[in-house]
């Protein structure tokens, strides 16, 4: 069985057309889990409504959990041997689920996630295929012109349920941002691969609410890009890379001074504060990483995008 987990949160506009492109499938052995991150809107009675189904389990948390405590208390629940997150922006074609199981058994990936296609296009047709990276800061850097990717996108992932579990899946401190880049950092230093499903597609709206200068982005990314670094580097690289990393933080935060944003700058402080408060609870999930690591950082690196990546978006915005 594969265990759909999809987590909503005032998400209702996006619902029917992802409900019922899941429920008219080929393949129909599966569940479908909602999770309800404590939503405003009336998402959870339209789903009970329109959707009373068997296959259809709704669970509404009491407060929000983010995406990760959101993706694993679905995954508390789940039935299946097989899980595949998706965000509640997407919908899929009606052989999708056929399809991604029989890429994933046939391929030595641990973990899959399929080419996305924009949400109102009926196009299969893809010219490049966007790249998933990071600097050696962890700064996200997505391209279609890099090579190499880091990660995979979290808005559609595809493994065995045993697999997530055995190795720490997404990480419930990061209530959002840098939680599917910290779990496949983990696995690239477990030593497990992981790729794209060619040929198995998947349309995606993205971006939603979480563009632009908002506070409360920059504290989550602030927060969970440092957590990520101290879980998953060697001490001697912390030791040589941290200083860097500050450094830059506190240019940020002078940059942000100055073009009247104060709450912005104050966030990279309380980035650093909120880490130096979880400090016991970090170093204990870093210590099971780096005891169970098999693979060093200098081969961690060379999969990494070779530049600073928040430079480019820096002239991409000049550019704007």
């Amino acid at each position: 069985m594969i265990s759909i987990i999809t987590v909503n949160y005032n998400g209702k506009r996006w619902l029917k057309r992802f409900f019922d492109s899941f429920l008219n499938q080929t393949y129909d052995n599966f569940e479908l889990i909602f999770v309800d991150n404590d939503s405003t809107d009336d998402s959870v009675d339209f789903i009970k409504e329109k959707y009373f189904d068997n296959r259809v389990k709704v669970i509404k948390s009491e407060k929000n959990l983010g995406f990760a405590g959101g993706n694993n208390l679905g995954i508390s629940v789940a039935r299946g041997d097989y899980l595949l997150l998706i965000n509640n922006d997407t919908w899929v074609d009606e052989d999708f689920l056929e399809k991604i199981r029989l890429f994933y058994d046939k391929s030595s990936y641990c973990v899959v996630s399929p080419v996305v296609i924009p949400y109102y296009s009926e196009d299969r047709f893809i010219e490049k295929e966007k790249k998933y990276n990071i600097d050696f800061l962890g700064h996200p850097f997505i391209s279609c012109d890099v090579k190499k990717f880091f990660y995979l996108s979290g808005a559609c992932l595809f493994c065995k349920k045993d697999f997530y579990l055995r190795t720490g899946g997404l990480d419930n401190d990061f209530f959002m941002y840098f939680e599917e880049t910290d779990w496949f950092w983990r696995l690239r230093l477990f030593g497990y691969t992981f790729g794209t499903a060619s040929g198995v597609f998947f349309h995606h709206e993205g971006g939603g609410g979480s563009n632009g200068i908002k506070y409360k982005n920059f504290l989550w990314r602030n927060q969970n890009n440092l957590q990520m670094l101290l879980k998953n580097y060697s001490v001697i690289t912390l030791l040589f890379l941290l200083p860097i990393y500050f450094l830059l933080n506190i240019l940020e935060s002078v940059y942000f001074i100055i073009t009247a944003n104060p709450r912005i700058s104050y966030s990279y402080y309380q980035g650093w504060l909120f880490n130096l408060s979880n400090i016991r609870k970090i170093w204990k999930k870093r210590k099971l990483i780096q005891e169970r690591r098999v693979v060093g950082d200098i081969k961690v690196f060379k999969e990494m995008y070779l530049g600073f990546a928040k430079l480019n978006h820096l002239l991409l915005y000049l550019k704007k």
